[in-house]
This record gives C-alpha cells, sequence and structure tokens, in this order.
C-alpha cells in the first residue's frame, strides 16, 4: 500500500497539474467556446431540418451571432435579439399591409424605422443597443423580399422568428449546461479588485510620490472599468439571482467610485500646483491629515476589497471622518501662528474641504459595498442611477447616416429595377445597422466587406467541390467543421 501511494503523491506533485490548470484558464477557455458553438450550431442545424423550417441555415446564423464566452453574455444577447426580431416583424408586417402596392411609400417609410433603430443602437450601449440594430433589420430582411410577394409577408415574419428562437434556445442550453463560463465571478472579481489599485494611487496621491503619466493612465483605466462594469451588471442580471437582487447597489456601487475618483482627481490637482509652486508653509500645515488618510488606506492599497473589508473601512472611514473637523481646527490654530497670506489659508481650506468631502463620500461607497453582504439593504433604492449613454448629437448623425444610405440604395433599386435590387439593400441595410454602433464604422464596414469576400470563396469551394461528395447529416457536419472552428477561433 505504501509503495503504491508513494508514486501517486510523486504525480500528483508534478508541475503539469499548475501548468493544465493556467491552460484552461487561459487557452482552455478559448478551446471551449469553440467546441461549445460547434455543438450548438450543428444541433440547431438538424432540429431545423427536422421541423422542416423553411430556412435552417437562419437558426444556424443564430448561433454563431449569439454565442459568447460567458453564459451571462448568451442570455443577454438571447433576449435583446429576440426582442428585436419581434419588433421588426411587427412593423414590417405593418408596413406592407399599409403599402403592399406602393413602393415608393414602403421604402421610405422602412427608411424612417430604419433611422430610428440606428439612432437606438448607439443612444444604449451593449445588448440593449444591439436589440435595436435587430428591430431594424429584421424589418429590412422579412419586407423587402416580401414587396414582390405581399401576401406571404406575415408568414415570412413568423418563421423568421421560430427560427431565430431555435437558434437562441439550443444557444443558451448549450452555453448554460457545458461548462458553463459564469460572467458574475468577473464582475465580482473586477469589482473587489479595483478599489485596492484606487487605494494605493490615494496613498501616493497624498504623500505626493505619484508619477503623473501613471496617475493619468490609471485614471483612463478607472473609467473604461467602470464603463465595463456597468455592462457586466447588465448582462449578469440574466444569469444569477444572487446579483440580480443586488443590482441597485452595484449601480449605485458604480457611481459612487466615479464620484470618488472624480474627487480626488481635484483634490491631487491642488495638491500638486502647492507643492509645485514651493509653498512649503501650506504643506507642512496640510500634510499630518493627509498622512493620516493615506496610512488608512495602506491596509487596502493592492488587496481585493471583500465585503468583511469594506464593513472595516466604512468603520475606519466613520471614525476618520468624525475625528477629521477638530483635527483640522488645530493644525489651522498652528498653521495661522505664523502669519500666512491670504493666498495661502485658502489653499489650506480649499485642501482640508476637498479632502472632507473625499472623505465623505468614500465612507458612502464603502457602505454600499459592504451592504453587498445582505440581501435586502436600504441603499439598493436610490435615484442617481449610471447611465452610459451616448450625446443625442450623436445618435442623430447615426440615423441620417443609415438613412441616406438606405434612401439611396433604395432609390436607386426602384428607380433602375434592377432584379438584384432587393438583395443590395438588404446587404447595405444589415452593414449599416451593425456598424451603427461601432467606433468606426467604416472600418467595421471594411472588414464585414473582407469577411463576405473570404466566405464566398470558402462556400464557393465546398458547394461545387466538397458537397457533390459526401450524403448524410453526418458528412455535412464534419466537412462545415473545420470552417465553423475557423470562425469561432477568429471570435
Amino acid at each position: 500500500m505504501t509503495s503504491l501511494s508513494a508514486p501517486l503523491r510523486w504525480l500528483d506533485s508534478l508541475q503539469w497539474r499548475r501548468g493544465f490548470f493556467e491552460w484552461a484558464r487561459s487557452d482552455g477557455v478559448t478551446w471551449a467556446y469553440m467546441f461549445k458553438t460547434l455543438l450548438a450550431a450543428f444541433l440547431t442545424l438538424w432540429l431545423a431540418m427536422r421541423l422542416e423550417l423553411p430556412q435552417p441555415r437562419t437558426a444556424m446564423i443564430t448561433v454563431f451571432i449569439v454565442m459568447q464566452l460567458q453564459s451571462g453574455h448568451v442570455f443577454a444577447k438571447s433576449f435583446y435579439r429576440f426582442v428585436g426580431t419581434i419588433a421588426g416583424s411587427v412593423v414590417t408586417v405593418a408596413l406592407i399591409a399599409l403599402f403592399a402596392q406602393n413602393t415608393e411609400l414602403f421604402l421610405p417609410s422602412l427608411v424612417i424605422w430604419f433611422g430610428i433603430c440606428s439612432a437606438g443602437a448607439v443612444r444604449h450601449r451593449n445588448f440593449k443597443g444591439y436589440g435595436f440594430v435587430l428591430a431594424g433589420y429584421t424589418a429590412a430582411f422579412i419586407g423587402l423580399p416580401a414587396l414582390a410577394h405581399p401576401e406571404g409577408a406575415f408568414m415570412a415574419a413568423v418563421w423568421r422568428v421560430l427560427e431565430i428562437s431555435l437558434g437562441l434556445i439550443v444557444s443558451t442550453a448549450v452555453s448554460a449546461a457545458i461548462l458553463p463560463q459564469s460572467a458574475a465571478a468577473s464582475m465580482r472579481n473586477a469589482m473587489y479588485q479595483r478599489f485596492g489599485v484606487f487605494a494605493g494611487l490615494v496613498a501616493e496621491g497624498l504623500r505626493g510620490t505619484s508619477q503623473r503619466a501613471s496617475f493619468e493612465s490609471t485614471n483612463v483605466r478607472f473609467i473604461s472599468e467602470a464603463v465595463g462594469l456597468e455592462s457586466l451588471r447588465g448582462v449578469v442580471a440574466f444569469e444569477d439571482p444572487h446579483m440580480r437582487r443586488r443590482s441597485g447597489r452595484v449601480s449605485r456601487l458604480n457611481s459612487e467610485f466615479m464620484a470618488i475618483t472624480t474627487r480626488f482627481n481635484a483634490l491631487h490637482q491642488l495638491l500638486e500646483r502647492i507643492r509645485n509652486h514651493g509653498h512649503a508653509e501650506v504643506v507642512t500645515a496640510i500634510e499630518p491629515g493627509l498622512q493620516a488618510l493615506a496610512v488608512l488606506l495602506d491596509g487596502f492599497a493592492g488587496h481585493a476589497l471583500t465585503d468583511a473589508d469594506a464593513k472595516r473601512l466604512a468603520e475606519q472611514m466613520a471614525l476618520y471622518k468624525e475625528e477629521l473637523p477638530s483635527h483640522v481646527r488645530r493644525l489651522r490654530a498652528i498653521f495661522m501662528e505664523s502669519a500666512p497670506s491670504e493666498t495661502d489659508l485658502l489653499d489650506f481650506h480649499t485642501a482640508y474641504e476637498l479632502l472632507y468631502r473625499f472623505v465623505d463620500e468614500l465612507l458612502s461607497y464603502a457602505l454600499t459595498h459592504a451592504s453587498l453582504a445582505d440581501h435586502r439593504h436600504e441603499r439598493e433604492n436610490w435615484d442617481e442611477p449610471f447611465m452610459p449613454q451616448t450625446s443625442w448629437w450623436v445618435s442623430t448623425a447615426a440615423a441620417l447616416r443609415a438613412m441616406s444610405v438606405l434612401g439611396l440604395l433604395g432609390s436607386y433599386w426602384v428607380a433602375t429595377a434592377w432584379p438584384s435590387g432587393a438583395t443590395m439593400t438588404l446587404v447595405a441595410a444589415a452593414t449599416v445597422g451593425l456598424s451603427a454602433a461601432a467606433p468606426n464604422p467604416k472600418r467595421m464596414s471594411f472588414q464585414m466587406a473582407c469577411g463576405t469576400m473570404l466566405g464566398a470563396v470558402v462556400g464557393f469551394a465546398e458547394t461545387f467541390f466538397v458537397f457533390p461528395w459526401i450524403d448524410g447529416f453526418a458528412l455535412l457536419c464534419m466537412v462545415l467543421a473545420p470552417v465553423i472552428l475557423f470562425g469561432a477561433f477568429l471570435a
């Protein structure tokens, strides 16, 4: 027994186990995503064929669109894709019913609807904006081909909803059941880790040891993380009931974190000006209060802020805030003995006023973070939600751009009676809709064109040189698998 257990203990202590787990957390996640995409795509295609849906490819394409690395993203994107598809289908049927015999009125109505959806896609971030995109180009996908046969518009809308629903159901089931990756874990990790970085930044700034380039880059990182965390909050609500009950507090925590970073920026700029201009008396007068706060935050710098740590931080900040006014009065009395100028006295008062407000907001942040330990808390309800939205002017510009493209191509189609004009207009609608919310629509459109060209070449080769040699669903999956895996890997 002893001779057998020794090799097992030796095998258990090998470094390959650590390497395997490191691979599983990095490249392993990518391979799991590719495998799940492949499985969901083929399962959807098989079900669509068994159910004799008119266009099984629509259901299969839906899988590629909604599949994400984390299950919460799949749930959220599937929900908004379904809502957008329903909205676009309803509008299409209504427009066909009103203008079935009048293309000149149908196209402008469709263009206006598409512009509204493009503005909504740019205005709202994340998957909510994606829902607007779907509502826009679903109307074009159903309405433009139905112009030739308006009597089939309703059934075309019904079949599209069913095909997309099948793809959504299979995608969410596969993502949740097979090697699931939780978005909630990523959100908690980001939320807990960022305060440790911020505490270290504040301690360095209060001591005057921070580097300007590092300070500015870290602030940009905080802004990016705040927007990303709000995105995750909307996603996690679909997969984690534990975090869904705390959604209001997470939003409040995010808003309060932005407030304390803004407040500290103002304090840091004032301290930098005082130190750089050589006001030694002012620096000497305000440093005792700054050092006390820096020492307090040293205990949290570089560490994840758990709920228990947040409670301890709140207790220490409450005590510091309570003692700060009397401490400032003592420092002011000592400072007045040196007969400071009005400018120096104003800097003294401004520094401690900003410090007090920063401490007050930091205390509120700590209380909100500590409240996450409770299922229900009064801090869940508040009236100032963090809303990451794009300016209405930018949204309007995107709407005008989308309406111009779709109106121009649609008019050309009607004027020339080009047989393939409907396809051209449809592709333009899809391209403009998907690129509406992109930072660089021109670049994204070019990338879509490149992907389409590559897909056309691969599709031509498989259609004429591979498909004639295969027979049966199993062989079809075998020849499609390399293409799907390559696309999933690039995604």
